[in-house]
């Protein structure tokens, strides 16, 4: 495998978070293959284009304006397959309309761990985002639970 693919892989999941954090849906279109799966514990069915994860990426931030992600440790990387892994933290606050649907804001702070594995192409645009993390964490931080 080549650097310039190594690095591609490497580097995929600060580009990922960097575009969540910056609310920046350009980046986003760039960061996704033209065919894609992403699998979120907060989704009730698979995204499978642009105009889904555009939708995804405006509700989080609609629901939870200071949305970010705090990296945690080097993503761990298997060169052979293109998949990349990567711990986080996700800290916001329910202060807006959006997300979850139809619950109106709780105005409660969230902050707990969670990983995604991507598996990446060779232009360093993810194929398939698979996020691990607890719901019912979330809604009990919310006061949802």
């Amino acid at each position: 495998m080549g650097t310039s693919v190594r690095e591609a892989i490497t580097s995929y999941p600060a580009r990922y978070f960097a575009a969540w954090n910056g609310r920046d849906l350009e980046v986003v279109a760039g960061l996704l293959a033209s065919r894609f799966s992403w699998v979120d514990p907060s989704l009730p069915a698979e995204i499978t284009d642009l105009e889904g994860a555009h939708g995804f990426f405006r509700a989080g931030w609609q629901g939870f304006p200071d949305l970010r992600f705090d990296l945690v440790g080097d993503p761990l990387v298997d060169e052979a397959t293109g998949r990349v892994a990567q711990e986080w933290r996700m800290i916001g606050t329910h202060t807006g309309e959006g997300f979850p649907p139809g619950v109106p804001p709780t105005g409660r702070a969230f902050d707990l761990p969670g990983t995604d594995i991507f598996t990446v192409d060779a232009e360093g645009r993810a194929t398939a985002i698979h996020a691990y993390w607890d719901v019912t964490t979330l809604a009990r931080q919310l006061g949802l639970a």
